[in-house]
């Protein structure tokens, strides 16, 4: 009869919640009207959902005989094979998911998803696929293909060739996703910040995905850091000598889709635990419509050169950035009251 340990239960009960959750998101995602990295977010979710659909039968099947019994079949092997076709589209996705957002933020340009997905997209499969392919013609020479058995599931670690391609891959990711989060997160405080004190409903902030994908690359980073670190410093290639390493680094992989779904599965506000004004992540935009646009604030605007007018209020309906640029076509200075 199969036994399960407390940590077992608790894993296979997260991972099913996580993968219930993820197809709610899906179809939410796949419902909705066009919004801001809405394909990214939907290709993450689809990457999240194959790496936990393939991890979670073998420790179903084997429960705490897993380590015990996982070669007496190539189900541990394949499954296995296939959890990592999906790592690195997650990695890519989400760290491209980092960059749209810091991108909007700084340049005010919206429309830098659909000038890149495609390509993100294609470099992302196609490097995964040929990452994995030449990782399986090294596995086909080692003992059970290179994979080993932890409590939870089924890794591979004994290749160098994975451990490192792991490390680096996923440190370069990381690294690049705090940096632009930080940054955003920068931003998006300012903007949050302004509004508060000015707590004027009218001008209710706007932030809609950018609050979001800014917790979830937080988010992101934090899952991916946790079991990356202490296998970078410790320079372990085989993690079955530390089963630490492999139980959180199982856990933090089950837990992504429940944190996807508390970020993205609302339409009310931010996030299931970010209660703060909002808009739908499709009706986001930099500035809002001239028919919302109440009466016009106490503003001075002095030309330059191009006659090109620029003023900065206290009262802003812009809830990205602060300044705004307007041509007025006349060289004299304006001052309104």
């Amino acid at each position: 009869m199969t036994t399960y340990s407390t940590v077992a239960i608790l894993y296979i009960l997260l991972q099913i919640l996580s993968l219930v959750l993820l197809s709610c998101l899906m179809c939410t995602i796949l419902k909705s009207k066009p919004y801001f990295t809405k394909w990214t977010l939907f290709q993450i979710c689809i990457t999240a959902f194959g790496s936990g659909l393939t991890n979670l039968p073998v420790v179903v099947i084997y429960g705490d005989d897993l380590v015990k019994r996982a070669y007496d079949n190539p189900l541990c092997m394949i499954l296995q094979k296939f959890s990592l076709f999906f790592i690195y589209p997650f990695e890519f996705f989400s760290c491209a998911l980092s960059f749209y957002l810091w991108y909007a933020l700084v340049k005010k340009d919206l429309d830098i998803e659909k000038k890149c997905f495609r390509y993100v997209s294609i470099i992302s499969w196609v490097y995964t696929t040929v990452y994995n392919g030449i990782l399986l013609k090294f596995a086909i020479k080692e003992t059970n293909w290179g994979v080993y058995a932890s409590s939870l599931n089924c890794r591979t670690s004994k290749l160098a060739e994975s451990f490192y391609g792991y490390i680096i891959t996923s440190s370069i990711s990381a690294f690049l996703a705090i940096l632009m989060s930080c940054h955003s997160a920068f931003i998006l405080y300012r903007r949050w910040s302004h509004f508060a004190t000015i707590k004027n409903r009218r001008t209710a902030i706007r932030l809609g995905e950018a609050v979001r994908s800014c917790a979830w690359c937080f988010v992101f980073v934090i899952s991916l850091a946790i079991p990356l670190v202490p296998r970078a410093i410790q320079r372990e290639n085989d993690p079955s000598k530390n089963n630490t390493i492999a139980v959180i680094s199982g856990f933090g992989s089950a837990s992504v889709g429940t944190f996807l779904f508390l970020i993205f599965g609302t339409n009310t506000k931010a996030a299931y635990f970010l209660p703060c004004y909002y808009a739908p992540p499709d009706k986001l935009r930099f500035t809002m419509p001239d028919e919302e646009l109440p009466r016009m604030p106490d503003a001075c605007l002095k030309s330059n050169v191009d006659n090109e007018y620029r003023f900065s209020n206290k009262d802003s309906y812009n809830t990205l950035y602060e300044d705004y640029d307007i041509n007025i076509g006349s060289s004299n200075n304006i001052c309104l009251m």
